[in-house]
């Protein structure tokens, strides 16, 4: 695996967002996408988070999470295990070095960790922020705008 795709770039591809478009360009260009617990948990936090403020509807939801397990069972997103102690013990450097300059959120450092420690060479995310730490943590890092 050399491409990473942050989990905000992949809800994109289940539910119309702005950018959506563009992320579904990006992502089908690739074999498969490796998927986290992290990623899972935020794809579906996601989902329910929409619910919740009336931007999707239970369907809407539904149907999306529908998609979700499809991709999975078709290995187009597949599950990886990720060695969660080296993953926080380099996201704690990655903030003590990045976070000042890049005002870069927990998540999107953990993120940018996981690649890093996966052997990752390309991040791919929809967040100005992220894109700049990957940058900066030595990623070649895409921004779907």
């Amino acid at each position: 695996m050399t491409d990473y795709v942050d989990s905000g770039v992949l809800v994109k591809l289940y539910v119309r967002e702005p950018n959506s478009a563009a992320a579904a360009d990006t992502v089908r260009r690739l074999m498969s996408v490796a998927l986290t617990a992290l990623h899972e948990l935020e794809i579906r936090n996601a989902f329910r988070a929409l619910e919740g403020r009336g931007i999707i509807t239970a369907t809407q939801r539904a149907a999306s999470e529908h998609v979700l397990e499809t991709d999975l069972a078709t290995e187009r997103l597949r599950r990886i295990g990720v060695d969660w102690v080296a993953v926080y013990a380099r996201a704690e450097r990655l903030s003590q070095e990045f976070t000042a300059a890049t005002l870069a959120r927990s998540l999107d450092i953990l993120h940018v960790a996981v690649a890093l420690t996966t052997g990752c060479t390309r991040f791919i995310t929809a967040d100005a922020r992220q894109h700049r730490l990957a940058q900066n943590a030595g990623l070649e890092a895409e921004l779907i705008e």
